[in-house]
């Protein structure tokens, strides 16, 4: 018998606060950097923000979670200020928010980033979205972009 070298394509979907989408979230992270050395208690906290309020996109194969993106909804005059050095990241405003902020996007194949994004820019289509890349210890923030509809999601 020979096994199929294909890969199953990456299903997307926003997760909701359950416990066992809780635990797969918390659990994935915790073997991706920077997120392994976080404290658990800031990790829950912003998974189950993102969760309850369906900022977020899943990436599942073959019923597994493979990739997961976050962001925060929040003022695009505070995301600006955060994005020019003059302010820590904003608190979220779930449900007054202009813009959103990028704060967690990681996937066990690097492959599945790009349509991982494509997920995040569809869910936040008409808003900017700001992202930030940490390396090691460095921290590289990035101009917006404006979330679209995805063909094809």
């Amino acid at each position: 018998m020979t096994r199929s070298n294909t890969v199953s394509p990456l299903q997307l979907q926003v997760g909701v606060p359950h416990d066992i989408v809780i635990s797969a979230v918390l659990r994935k992270l915790a073997e991706h950097e920077p997120f392994r050395t976080y404290s658990l208690a800031i990790m829950v906290n912003a998974v189950m923000g993102q969760l309850q309020n369906a900022a977020n996109i899943m990436g599942l194969r073959d019923g597994k979670l493979v990739a997961y993106a976050g962001w925060l909804r929040v003022h695009k005059a505070d995301a600006e200020a955060w994005l020019s050095g003059q302010r820590d990241i904003p608190a979220p405003d779930w449900h007054n928010a202009d813009a959103a902020i990028s704060t967690i996007i990681i996937a066990d194949d690097p492959a599945d980033l790009r349509t991982l994004i494509r997920g995040v820019s569809n869910a936040c289509a008409n808003l900017p979205v700001y992202r930030m890349r940490v390396f090691g210890e460095t921290e590289q923030k990035r101009k917006p972009i404006t979330g679209r509809v995805q063909a094809g999601l």
